[in-house]
């Protein structure tokens, strides 16, 4: 509802839905509410000078204030380039060809994006049926990439966080699952593009199905092998990506895993 986020190299591929787990203590008091959706942050951008929240810093205000309890944001297949909706679409784009608009980056914006997130997200939870004693599992498991960049190379080499990586030239991260009651969460060791999400979304097993992106570790975007080095909008996120194989990786060994699991309980 209304302009929250959108997909910078093609308008319309982003993931639309927000998932939106609230606790609730046994007097009725909100404890925690997590807000659950793909987008980058990024209202400001890097040219002000300044370092704030950006949008998630009102949301997370406007929900605490609302409800009480804490509020959480993480991020899901925010990838390639699913990023905050702060665009003039009322004045003529200044490229049509290539679908770029000038924006708004000042902070009244991110009041209007964080606030109508918030009011999103209490609206999704508003009416959601409580689960009393909600069932929890978790799980992880290691999964090495091989990594083909040079650049994310040096990077895992020099950097002081001592990733595990192989004489292969490949690296381990870890993914974890949790089902808390009919819902299931996965998350993505970086930036999966929006087709991935959708995709594990779709084979995961729970009513609601959540991703958490750039859990664990952050190495760098996620591609299929089809859409890896396939436009020159996707130099940038192929250049910053370990390899042609990660997302095939990630798919099969997310979804082997959530499959010889237990399954969250739908009837909760």
């Amino acid at each position: 509802k209304g302009q929250i986020a959108y997909n910078y190299y093609a308008p319309d591929l982003y993931d639309r839905r927000m998932s939106v787990i609230q606790a609730v203590g046994r007097t009725g008091n909100t404890i925690a509410t997590l807000v659950n959706y793909a987008t980058h942050p990024e209202v400001l951008g890097n040219g002000v000078g300044i370092l704030s929240p950006d949008c998630i810093g009102p949301m997370c205000q406007q929900i605490e204030q609302q409800t009480g309890g804490t509020a959480i944001f993480m991020n899901g297949a925010q990838g390639g380039m699913v990023t905050a909706d702060n665009r003039h679409l009322d004045e003529p784009p200044r490229d049509a060809q290539r679908a770029y608009w000038s924006g708004s980056r000042n902070w009244d914006e991110c009041l209007r994006i964080g606030h109508l997130m918030a009011d999103e997200a209490l609206r999704i939870v508003d009416d959601a049926p409580k689960q009393e004693n909600a069932t929890l599992f978790c799980d992880a498991i290691d999964v090495t990439f091989p990594v083909e960049s040079e650049l994310m190379w040096a990077i895992i080499e020099g950097s002081p966080l001592n990733y595990p990586s192989g004489d292969d030239h490949s690296v381990t991260a870890q993914i974890n699952i949790v089902n808390l009651g009919n819902a299931q969460i996965l998350t993505i060791p970086g930036e999966a593009l929006p087709n991935i999400g959708f995709y594990l979304k779709r084979k995961m097993h729970g009513e609601h199905n959540l991703l958490f992106g750039l859990t664990n570790d952050a190495f760098g975007y996620i591609l299929t092998k089809v859409d890896f080095k396939s436009f020159p909008r996707y130099d940038y996120v192929s250049r910053t990506s370990l390899g042609e194989m990660t997302g095939e990786i990630l798919i099969e060994k997310s979804l082997e895993f959530a499959d010889r699991l237990p399954k969250p309980d739908r009837s909760e």
